[in-house]
């Protein structure tokens, strides 16, 4: 019996990797987003790390049926490529703030510009992780 780690008929990760690669990428992705709003803030503050801990519990939520329909694209595709994963993950940044919408003012553009980055660099961590045996070529 394989392991549970290796690939997958057709150059896939197996579901271990899947579930590491999206807890990686939710963990880069929050961190990235609470860095961008320390320092439009003007620094780190004690809050940091609450928001932190706060924006992984928010993005593990919001961003997985993004996460489930690109793990799904890529397999039905067969697409291993880095610049998939990480569009796929600044897309998924923008579905998860309309998922979270909720009533009165909206997210301001500079947020929404954050998220997008943060989404960028965890499809970019998901695909290094989730991947990291693959080929050289993709």
């Amino acid at each position: 019996m394989p392991p549970v780690t290796a690939f997958a008929s057709g150059g896939q990760p197996d579901f271990l990797l899947v579930v590491g690669g999206y807890i990686v990428a939710v963990t880069v992705a929050s961190a990235v987003v609470v860095a961008a709003l320390d320092m439009v803030a003007g620094g780190v503050n004690s809050t940091f790390f609450s928001a932190f801990f706060m924006g992984c519990a928010y993005t593990f939520a919001y961003a997985l049926p993004g996460f489930i329909a690109t793990v799904m694209i890529a397999r039905y595709f067969r697409l291993r490529a880095w610049l998939f994963f990480t569009v796929a993950g600044g897309l998924d940044g923008i579905v998860a703030l309309w998922i979270l919408d909720r009533p009165g003012p909206g997210p301001s553009d500079d947020f929404i510009l954050m998220v997008i980055a943060g989404g960028l660099a965890g499809g970019l961590a998901y695909r290094l992780i989730a991947y990291r045996r693959g080929d050289a070529a993709g």
